[in-house]
């Protein structure tokens, strides 16, 4: 029986309260070769981090109406628990103001061209 190999793809949150376009992010990064996982709010996507240490990036809406915190409070917390996580940051109608984005972030606006998803999410995996 041939050795199974280890799945070398790196490990995608996305976390969107949209379900049309958090399955349209979910398609674009599955496409491109990651492994996704998806969450509607900020406080499903705290627990999933807490139960999968796998996660390298997490990409987040800002404004989500359900859950206890917004996008930019999602980011400081997976930045000051998970240094190891990089974060893409999105919104159509909130931009970053100064102190919003902690380092290891990245902010995209809406709507996303799946070409600069892609490029943002490379630039925080660890090289290699």
């Amino acid at each position: 029986m041939p050795e199974k190999k280890p799945d070398v793809r790196a490990f995608i949150l996305v976390v969107e309260d949209e379900a049309l376009v958090r399955m349209m992010l979910v398609d674009v990064l599955d496409d491109a070769g990651f492994k996704v996982m998806e969450a509607a709010h900020a406080d499903e996507a705290l627990h999933i981090l807490a139960a999968v240490p796998d996660v390298q990036v997490v990409v987040t809406d800002v404004e989500m109406p359900r859950g206890s915190i917004n996008g930019f409070e999602l980011a400081r917390r997976v930045r000051h628990d998970r240094q190891d996580i990089g974060v893409v940051i999105a919104s159509g109608r909130v931009a970053p103001a100064p102190g919003d984005l902690p380092e290891g972030t990245h902010f995209v606006g809406k709507p996303i061209r799946p070409e600069r998803l892609l490029e943002l999410i490379r630039a925080l995996l660890p090289k290699g």
